[in-house]
């Protein structure tokens, strides 16, 4: 491997050494535009988030993602400020953060090359992101990217005990997993809306904060 990369930089570099710098600058593009795109788009990512992570406050009450909406969603939106008010929640302590800038369906390749799907799979590695809402034939395919915990786990015996009738399911060669739960009939899409029809959250893969996205929860089902 080592040797074929030699090769290849020693032909590279023989063929631009009788160009001129401007040539140079139009072969680069010419072949390696796709490459120089790509690695801009993951390098501004990583920037992005590890500022983020490094400067922003440490935790976040709750951090929940809703894809593939065009609807006012994020930070300081009507349904922000909403919960935020039902919640109690103190913000000077810790953040309430909602993120609706993000646009990836699993179902299409798997999400591959999009730069919205790298993004939720940073925050979802990085314990961050606490869940997230799309419409349930995406939620249930996302399953496949081991990035939806398994509602299964002791942790979420309570919200998937309370939850039961909304369960949804990613059917795999080991039988089906419950990684999410039908929201369909939230102020997401009655009030707010968000999604036309469908629509299903599930929770982020390192989340623990069961008590306060079962809050939000309640806030969206209007319940007591």
């Amino acid at each position: 491997m080592a040797n074929r990369l030699a090769n290849w930089f020693q032909t590279e570099r023989e063929k631009m050494r009788e160009l001129t710098a401007q040539e140079k600058a139009q072969y680069v593009w010419s072949y390696y535009h796709l490459w120089i795109i790509g690695i801009t788009a993951f390098l501004a990512i990583s920037i992005f988030l590890t500022v983020r992570i490094t400067t922003a406050v440490k935790e976040e009450w709750l951090y929940g993602m809703f894809a593939n909406t065009m609807a006012n969603a994020g930070n300081g939106s009507e349904l922000w400020k909403d919960f935020t008010e039902f919640s109690g929640l103190d913000l000077t302590e810790k953040r309430v953060e909602f993120n609706a800038e993000a646009y990836f369906d699993y179902l299409k390749n798997q999400a591959k090359g999009n730069d919205y799907y790298n993004a939720f799979v940073a925050l979802t590695d990085g314990g961050i992101l606490d869940f997230i809402t799309m419409e349930t034939p995406s939620l249930e395919a996302l399953a496949q990217s081991g990035r939806l915990t398994d509602l299964n786990l002791e942790r979420c015996q309570e919200l998937r005990d309370r939850y039961a009738d909304r369960l949804v399911y990613f059917h795999g060669v080991e039988g089906d997993i419950p990684v999410g739960f039908d929201i369909s009939d939230s102020l997401l899409v009655t009030r707010y809306g968000l999604y036309k029809d469908s629509c299903a959250i599930g929770i982020g893969a390192r989340s623990e904060k069961m008590d306060t996205i079962a809050l939000f929860m309640r806030f969206i089902l209007e319940e007591k």
